[in-house]
């Protein structure tokens, strides 16, 4: 669960840093939204780490289900928020370059078959 969470509010996180990049500042309004974006975001990815450290000290699933399930919520997330929020497309190349990421993470983190017997 915690991992999820972190991935949602990295997705979040983008999403505001997005936002700020693209509000008027022309006025003391535009300076206020995009404050606010700002604030939003720096929120959101310390909420991030805290609940990413939070899923590798619950034990399920350990380092690899952690960072897996959290880089595939967040990856998915993100490409979901920016096609409702921005209009965004994604291609079947982005799915699959997705897909290579997040098997690449899991292999990387897989231990030797050395390691196990030590």
């Amino acid at each position: 669960m915690f991992a999820i969470l972190s991935g949602l509010c990295a997705a979040g996180a983008s999403v505001f840093g997005k936002l700020s990049s693209t509000v008027e500042s022309q006025d003391v309004l535009g300076w206020t939204l995009k404050a606010c974006c700002i604030i939003f975001m720096i929120i959101l990815n310390t909420l991030v780490w805290t609940f990413f450290v939070k899923a590798l000290h619950s034990g399920s699933g350990g380092s690899v289900g952690a960072t897996v399930v959290s880089s595939g919520t967040n990856y998915f997330t993100s490409a979901l928020l920016g096609w409702v929020i921005f209009g965004e497309t994604t291609s079947l190349f982005w799915w699959f370059g997705t897909s290579l990421i997040i098997t690449g993470i899991i292999l990387i983190s897989i231990p030797d078959k050395k390691e196990k017997h030590q």
